[in-house]
């Protein structure tokens, strides 16, 4: 009979099976991006060393955690509890700064001078009038970006209905623009994104805590058997 409750064993071993599958499709991911990069200039960046890492740690501490309960190796299970309790604390850290950095970078991403910034350029300028077709919008921060020089792309016809508004006569040619300008719609697909990576985050979080308390609960049965074999006093020889 092993030292750790059999079904406690075989969830733990099968979480870390599952996570030494995911990590592997991450990494095979991740050379196929590479491969596909060596083709393309510019395309890797800097930024997918630390995927890397974050793929490999995943391989290599649910083969440390698997490893230790099969052979309930005490001071296996000692490191990836120590290893759980770091990535919780750096995930619960991410977490924080994600949502610290979120609120800094709408205050920019919305100014003005975003707006005056992406008109200066022909090319970013041409990119907004086409953003302005596809998502019905106007404007970065609305229609006065534009000034008196409204551009054909902002015309919003009767069949949109409440997501058009009036402008006065003369600007443009046409009576009624999109509501909605193009940074309020962008900021919605990337916080859209945020909430997703921060789902993400605050889940693996969660999955290090479970396995802290799961190993920590393993260690503590190794340590009550190995207590039951040992005499509770010394017999003394007269």
């Amino acid at each position: 009979m092993g030292k750790i409750d059999g079904c406690l064993k075989a969830v733990f071993i099968s979480f870390n099976c599952l996570f030494t599958c995911l990590g592997g499709m991450l990494i095979y991911g991740l050379l196929q991006i590479n491969l596909s990069a060596y083709k393309m200039e510019g395309i890797d960046a800097p930024s997918i060393i630390w995927i890397w890492v974050f793929a490999i740690s995943i391989v290599l501490i649910s083969l440390l955690g698997t490893h230790a309960a099969r052979t309930e190796n005490k001071c296996g299970l000692k490191l990836f509890a120590v290893l759980m309790g770091i990535g919780m604390v750096l995930m619960v850290i991410c977490g924080v700064l994600v949502i610290v950095s979120k609120n800094q970078a709408m205050e920019i991403f919305r100014s003005p001078e975003v707006a005056k910034e992406i008109l200066k350029d022909n090319k970013k300028k041409h990119l907004l009038e086409t953003a302005q077709k596809e998502l019905q919008c106007c404007g970065w921060t609305g229609v006065e970006d534009w000034g008196s020089d409204i551009p054909d792309s902002c015309r919003c016809t009767p069949s949109y209905g409440s997501e058009c508004k009036s402008i006065p006569q003369g600007f443009g040619g046409f009576s009624s623009v999109h509501s909605k300008s193009c940074g309020e719609i962008t900021w919605a697909y990337i916080e859209y994104g945020i909430k997703l990576a921060l789902g993400f985050i605050f889940g693996f979080a969660f999955v290090a805590v479970m396995g802290l308390i799961i190993s920590a609960n393993m260690i503590n049965q190794i340590s009550r058997h190995d207590r039951a074999g040992i005499p509770a006093f010394a017999m003394k020889d007269y």
